[in-house]
């Protein structure tokens, strides 16, 4: 499948989505926010703790294979 096929496929969705959302009851609309909710709360949530581990390895606060096992024992 080429680029511009999975483009556009990305744009019927959305035009789809958007043209379905007008006719939605509120209880789909209230689920559907919460769900996006809840996405963008756990991509906030990924993204702090990745920042946060860059931030340990640059600092030095890492441990060895060995001192990791240890500490799982």
């Amino acid at each position: 499948m080429n680029r511009t096929m999975e483009i556009m496929n990305v744009v019927e969705k959305r035009d789809f989505i958007h043209r379905y959302l007008h006719n939605a009851d509120e209880s789909l609309i209230n689920s559907l926010y919460e769900t996006l909710q809840k996405n963008r709360a756990l991509k906030q949530k990924l993204t702090n703790r990745a920042q946060k581990s860059e931030q340990d390895i640059k600092a030095g606060r890492v441990f060895s294979r060995e001192e990791l096992e240890q500490k799982m024992l």
